[in-house]
């Protein structure tokens, strides 16, 4: 089975423009993201799907595979399906690793990949345990409920399920809470039923893209990683991603 490994970069993100270019190191943000993607070792191609003239001049210096796309893209997932035509390249599984997740590591991205090779669905994504009560409470942190099964059966900016008899602020001691990670790895079905069709009703809500599948039915299946990374969306995070990498 063939898996390949796209990674969509926006130039002006909203919250921190540029961000995926700012340093960390040695190295960029996306680069660094790249480099985690080859350590994975199991992926036969690895692109980049940039939106403008400064990215993609980036990431020729340290990727052969990138690929120029629509500025317009509503979000990461059309642009990686833009890439993947542009392409030419037929594959079983195409994973969708964000450029603004430096921490995901390449083991993580290989447990994630094997995963999806044994496993009946038609989205793998990945989980964490959340142990914080303001993690838990934050609206970036995204949450997933899932079943018996790890199928996913919601994914919230709330925190989600309610504790009914506890206070708020001690929900994370009674129940296991899971913040999703945002990392995907498609089908070709569903990765391009997922293009061509409109934006769902939660995802509208809740501005999260995950939701347009799951509403139609799709099966999300998530793997529970042991990750303490975060994905870098303020300036705050950014800071936070300098003073780990200098611990390291």
């Amino acid at each position: 089975m063939k898996t390949i490994c796209i990674i969509p970069a926006r130039l002006q993100s909203t919250r921190l423009p540029k961000k995926v270019l700012m340093q960390l190191g040695e190295s960029s943000i996306i680069e660094h993201v790249y480099h985690n993607c080859v350590k994975a070792n199991v992926f036969s191609d690895i692109l980049i799907a940039v939106d403008e003239i400064e990215m993609y001049e980036h990431c020729t210096v340290f990727c052969d595979r990138v690929i120029k796309t629509n500025i317009e893209h509503g979000s990461g997932t059309d642009r990686i399906y833009e890439a993947y035509i542009s392409s030419k390249i037929q594959a079983d599984y195409i994973v969708n690793v964000q450029a603004d997740e430096p921490f995901l590591d390449g083991q993580h991205i290989a447990q994630l990949v094997q995963e999806h090779q044994s496993t009946p669905c038609d989205v793998m994504t990945a989980m964490t345990r959340i142990y914080e009560s303001e993690e838990l409470h934050a609206s970036s942190c995204v949450k997933v409920v899932v079943g018996s099964n790890q199928r996913a059966l919601y994914f919230s900016r709330s925190p989600i399920p309610c504790v009914r008899d506890y206070p708020s602020d001690e929900w994370v001691h009674y129940h296991e809470y899971m913040k999703h990670i945002g990392i995907y790895s498609y089908t070709e079905a569903s990765l391009k039923k997922f293009v061509e069709s409109p934006i769902g009703r939660l995802e509208q809500v809740e501005k999260l893209e995950q939701l347009r599948l799951l509403e139609q039915g799709f099966t999300y299946s998530c793997i529970e990683l042991q990750y303490d990374g975060f994905g870098i969306d303020t300036i705050d995070d950014y800071n936070k991603a300098l003073k780990r990498m200098n611990r390291e």
